[in-house]
């Protein structure tokens, strides 16, 4: 009976997370469609007619052209265009990525981090890597609602990000994924979640913006 608990939770949170991947998808549509150009047309007045005589009528401007409303489109960033690849990774069991162009390493997260008292829940503390001091934070609270994390187990590795200045806590690294950028549904101008760069529709697999995340977490921006 446990076991089948078990099973049923599992699957439980298999479908909320899928569903949440799926809501990334339909947000960053709805942004595409907000964002879609607009026609604006001025008509030309309407003529004159007379029944007795002929009236001169000034010239009339010619209609003026559709006037094309400037968006905001969704376009990929410049190391997406082309084929280019992810590594995929597990966040609290939701499928995330970075494009390898923007990856500096990758490491086990070790037994001890220095804690650093004082700063946002989300940082973690601090591990050496060759002499040099990488700040670990667990972005789990900026990719997910609050009320659909789950409980798990410790974080098992790090992706480094920023010339390896920051290690994003993962639950475990999976593959790397070669894409093009039209197998991406990319993230708009104004769309809701500055940390999404884009989602594999095939995948359901979420692309961080890591230039985002780097410049936010220098600035204690962690929202």
């Amino acid at each position: 009976m446990k076991e089948r608990s078990q099973k049923t939770l599992v699957v439980e949170e298999q479908q909320a997370l899928t569903a949440y991947l799926d809501g990334l998808l339909q947000e960053i549509a709805l942004d595409e469609v907000d964002s879609e150009p607009t026609d604006v047309r001025v008509e030309a007045p309407p003529r004159v007619m007379t029944r007795a005589k002929l009236v001169s009528v000034p010239d009339v401007p010619p209609p003026v052209p559709a006037v094309q409303v400037a968006s905001r489109q969704a376009m990929p960033p410049d190391w997406a265009h082309g084929a280019f690849q992810c590594l995929l990774f597990r966040l609290a069991g939701l499928p995330l990525s970075v494009p390898l162009i923007k990856l500096n390493g990758i490491m086990e997260m070790p037994e001890k981090i220095t804690p650093m008292p004082g700063h946002s829940p989300l940082f973690m503390g601090l591990v050496n890597r060759h002499g040099r001091k990488v700040k670990v934070v667990d972005i789990t609270q900026l990719v997910m609602p609050r009320d659909r994390i789950p409980e798990r187990a410790p974080p098992r590795n790090l992706i480094l990000i920023d010339d390896a200045r920051w290690g994003l806590a993962c639950d475990r690294v999976e593959e790397t994924l070669t894409v093009t950028a039209d197998q991406v549904r990319w993230r708009s101008a104004q769309g809701k979640r500055p940390w999404l760069a884009g989602t594999m529709i095939q995948h359901l697999c979420a692309i961080l913006d890591v230039d985002y995340l780097a410049s936010s977490l220098e600035d204690g921006n962690w929202g």
